[in-house]
C-alpha cells in the first residue's frame, strides 16, 4: 500500500516531486484529499482505534501465540488482560475479605471489630523454613526465584481429606462450578462455600502459608510481604471419567499464586503444574505446595486416571498496586 503521505498528493505532486507544482490542478484535488483524508480518519477510528482502546484500557491486554510443546490439549491465542491488583480488579477488595482472620487483621494494625475491641485473642504460631531443606526454587530471577515447592507437607493428611470430604458434600448440595473464571475455567467450588475449610485456612495462612511465601519471594515483595491477602481460593477436582482432565496453559490475575495438593500421588497418575518456564510440570505429594509468580504461563497438566484435588488460592499485596503490575509484566515472559 502507498504511504498515506503520498496517497493525500496532487496527481501533479507526484509526478514533479522536485519541483513545487504551478499548474492548477491542486485546486481540484485539493478537495479530494481533503474527504479522502476524512474518511481514512473515520475508518482508522471506528475499526483500529477500539481494539487499542481496549488494550490500554485494560492495562496491556495481549494476544499470545500459545507455545509448541508435548503438552497436551494446548489451545489456540487467547487474550490475558493483564489485572493483578485490587486496582485493576476492584472486585478483589471484597473477595480477600473472607480469607482475613479478624485478629490477624488487628495484630497487622487494622481494627474490622463491630465493637472497636482492638485486642486480638488469638495467638498465632508462625513457622519458619529454611531454603534447600524445606522447599526447592526453580526459575533464577535477579536474587530469587519464581517458582518454589516444598519437599515436606504443609497440611496433614487428616486435614487434607477433611477438605475434600465437605467438599465433596457441598457439591452433593450445589455441584460443582464450571464457569467462575471466565476463558480458564476449572471445575472447582469456592472455598467460601465451605466454612469449616474457611475458618481452618484463615489460621493455615497467616500460620503456615504466607510465612512460607515472605520466605519464597522476599527478594521481590515490597515490606517484607507483610501485605500478603489471598485474593480468591478455591478447590480444583480433576477426574479422569468424564469431568475436567487439565487445565490450558494462562495466566493467573494477581501477583502470586499458589497450589497445595490434597490427595496423594498414588490416586491418579499424571497431573502436576505445567510451566513454559520449566517446558514439564512440577508435581507434588499430598499437602505439598508449588507457589509462583502468576504472570508465568502454567497450566494443568492432565490426568489419565483417576480424580485429583488441589487447593487454589490467588494472593495480591495489599497497597501495592503500581508495584504489582510493575513486577507481573518484568517476570511474565521468563
Amino acid at each position: 500500500m502507498m504511504p498515506i503521505n503520498d496517497q493525500l498528493q496532487s496527481p501533479c505532486s507526484l509526478r514533479q516531486r522536485k519541483k513545487p507544482c504551478s499548474c492548477r490542478c491542486i485546486n481540484h484535488y485539493d478537495q479530494f484529499a481533503m474527504v479522502s483524508a476524512v474518511l481514512l480518519l473515520v475508518g482508522c477510528i471506528l475499526f483500529s482505534a477500539p481494539a487499542k482502546a481496549t488494550a490500554f484500557c485494560n492495562l496491556g491486554s495481549i494476544k499470545r501465540a500459545t507455545p509448541q510443546s508435548n503438552y497436551v490439549g494446548r489451545g489456540s491465542q487467547s487474550t490475558t488482560a493483564l489485572k493483578v491488583s485490587e486496582l485493576h480488579v476492584p472486585g478483589y477488595a471484597q473477595t480477600k475479605l473472607p480469607f482475613i482472620h479478624p485478629d490477624d487483621n488487628r495484630r497487622r494494625g487494622y481494627n474490622n471489630s463491630n465493637n472497636g475491641d482492638s485486642t486480638s485473642t488469638t495467638i498465632f504460631h508462625e513457622r519458619t523454613y529454611q531454603p534447600n531443606v524445606d522447599y526447592t526454587s526453580l526459575v533464577p530471577h535477579q536474587n530469587g526465584h519464581l517458582i518454589h515447592r516444598t519437599t515436606t507437607p504443609i497440611f496433614t493428611p487428616r486435614e487434607c481429606q477433611s477438605i475434600i470430604n465437605e467438599a465433596e458434600a457441598k457439591a452433593n448440595e450445589m455441584g460443582w462450578t464450571t464457569t467462575r473464571h471466565g476463558n480458564y475455567p476449572t471445575t472447582d467450588l469456592p472455598i467460601v462455600e465451605l466454612p469449616t475449610t474457611l475458618e481452618f485456612l484463615k489460621v493455615a495462612l497467616v500460620e503456615r502459608i504466607y510465612p512460607l511465601l515472605r520466605q519464597q519471594f522476599g527478594e521481590f515483595l515490597p515490606d517484607g510481604g507483610r501485605n500478603l491477602r489471598v485474593a480468591d481460593g478455591f478447590i480444583v477436582k480433576y477426574d479422569a471419567l468424564g469431568g475436567q482432565t487439565e487445565l490450558k496453559p494462562h495466566r493467573d490475575g494477581s501477583v502470586l499464586s499458589f497450589n497445595i495438593a490434597l490427595n496423594p500421588m498414588s490416586e491418579f497418575e499424571g497431573g502436576g503444574t505445567w510451566f513454559q518456564s520449566l517446558d514439564g510440570p512440577v508435581k507434588i505429594d499430598q499437602g505439598e505446595i508449588v507457589s509462583h509468580s502468576s504472570s508465568l504461563l502454567h497450566g494443568g497438566n492432565g490426568i489419565t486416571w483417576g480424580r485429583r484435588y488441589i487447593i487454589v488460592c490467588f494472593v495480591i499485596l495489599e497497597g501495592y498496586d503500581s508495584w504489582s503490575m510493575r513486577f507481573y509484566n518484568q517476570v511474565r515472559n521468563l
